[in-house]
């Protein structure tokens, strides 16, 4: 009787996901849901949730923005300050290369754990999708202290300094044909440098062999998917500060006939 409930749970839970999804899909963007489940292989991308219009902060406090954007193929998302792109997020190459008619929402966060004047300025959140874009701006003010130099910093024990693993580069759902591999982003800051697991949707450590690999900037391939891989997967970071961990849905689309 109890493996019946878990059964009931699981699938209960699998069906409100997949509604969630396609209520996303149809809110946020003007698409027709059976052109892309037909797999049409028009570009599309969406900011579904922007970063703050402007966010204000002292100097020395921890600062951290976030971006979400949904699209196909699987799009990812970079920061910039002024114009100079501050990260290296790009995850879903082989998707774009293989123009896979995967769907994916994704989140991604900014982190600056001391915060100076050096910061102040206009950041963009950048989500790219092939050849389609989506930009949202954010205004950070740092205010209430000095800048300080390299000397500075490092007698202050500011640079080098332990802090919180956290992720900042990750899929929140992710939908892909049967049969085809895919890459499940897990990008992440931290120092120490944590220790990354995967946790399959039965709560398994995931190990490296011929169907799963997990690489050494936290992604993890998935290969020829089938119906049974449906489900919540776990990212886990570890180190000497704390922990973090985010959770990817993913769901096996039928291919097309």
């Amino acid at each position: 009787m109890m493996i019946l409930s878990v059964l009931v749970i699981a699938v209960t839970f699998s069906q409100l996901e997949c509604r969630r999804i396609m209520d996303d899909l149809s809110n946020e963007v003007s698409i027709n849901p059976e052109e892309n489940f037909g797999y049409s292989s028009r570009e599309w991308v969406k900011i579904s949730k922007p970063p703050v219009a402007v966010m204000s902060k002292k100097v020395g406090q921890h600062m951290e923005l976030h971006c979400e954007a949904m699209g196909s193929p699987p799009p990812t998302i970079e920061w910039y300050k002024a114009n100079r792109k501050i990260t290296e997020n790009g995850a879903f190459e082989t998707n774009v290369l293989t123009r896979s008619p995967a769907l994916a929402e994704v989140s991604s966060r900014l982190v600056v754990n001391y915060l100076l004047p050096r910061h102040q300025d206009v950041y963009r959140c950048v989500a790219e999708s092939g050849t389609k874009v989506d930009t949202a701006p954010t205004k950070l003010l740092v205010t209430d202290g000095r800048e300080m130099n390299f000397t500075q910093l490092l007698s202050a024990k500011i640079l080098g300094a332990h802090h919180l693993p956290r992720v900042t580069f990750w899929a929140s759902t992710y939908m892909e044909v049967i049969g085809n591999d895919l890459v499940l982003p897990c990008k992440y800051v931290g120092n120490p440098k944590p220790r990354v697991i995967w946790m399959d949707p039965y709560s398994k450590v995931i190990e490296n062999n011929e169907k799963y690999s997990v690489s050494q900037d936290g992604e993890l391939r998935i290969r020829s998917i089938e119906w049974s891989d449906m489900g919540q997967y776990v990212c886990a970071l570890e180190n000497s500060v704390g922990e973090d961990s985010i959770e990817t849905f993913l769901y096996p689309m039928q291919g097309s006939k």
